[in-house]
């Protein structure tokens, strides 16, 4: 029982080092509190990983992998391009703001659709007994990870300025998501 838990936290944890989740995290740790990021973490991927473990197999036979590719590989370049172009001043009069936790939980609730950990908990939760556990399991490597990504991106803040590591990450985003289409 414990060892579904424990394969789904290893799996998921060391797929997301150095993935587009920990850059995310990072320029995320250079606006918001460490608490305000792990709830966010922690509701945008329970969501995420729940959907996943819930109807995974049913959207693995629906859905075309092209199609979800597509899909993903736009969101990023959006991601991206919405990263360098729109400046974090101008962020404060906007009227859609979500606040530190509902903006990092849907920054991983949409950048997580698709990815190697949401299928991977899919894939698990389709051969496991207890499905709860590979949620459990899933959910907290990605919170470990997290924790990771965010101690990591609140140092580099204090050494590269914000403008940069933004930049840094935009671009990030976009080659990822041109990477969908190759």
């Amino acid at each position: 029982m414990f060892e579904e838990f424990l394969e789904a936290f290893v799996l998921v944890f060391v797929a997301e080092v150095g993935d587009k989740t920990q850059l995310m995290l990072m320029t995320l740790a250079a606006k918001y509190n460490a608490l305000q990021m792990i709830l966010g973490i922690l509701l945008g991927v329970s969501i995420n990983h729940g959907a996943a473990v819930l109807i995974g197999c049913y959207l693995s036979n629906v859905i075309n992998g092209n199609l979800l590719q597509f899909f993903t590989g736009f969101i990023f370049i959006v991601f991206g391009i919405m990263t360098i172009v729109f400046d974090d001043e101008g962020e404060k009069g906007r009227s859609f703001k979500l606040g530190p936790v509902l903006t990092t939980a849907l920054t991983f609730l949409l950048g997580e659709m698709g990815d190697k950990t949401q299928l991977t908990a899919m894939t698990l939760a389709m051969e496991a007994q207890h499905p709860a556990l590979v949620l459990a399991g899933s959910v907290s490597g990605m919170l470990a990870i997290g924790i990771v990504g965010i101690i990591i991106g609140s140092a580099l803040t204090k050494h590269i300025p914000s403008n940069i590591i933004k930049a840094i990450s935009g671009l990030i985003f976009i080659i990822f998501g041109l990477m969908r289409f190759i």
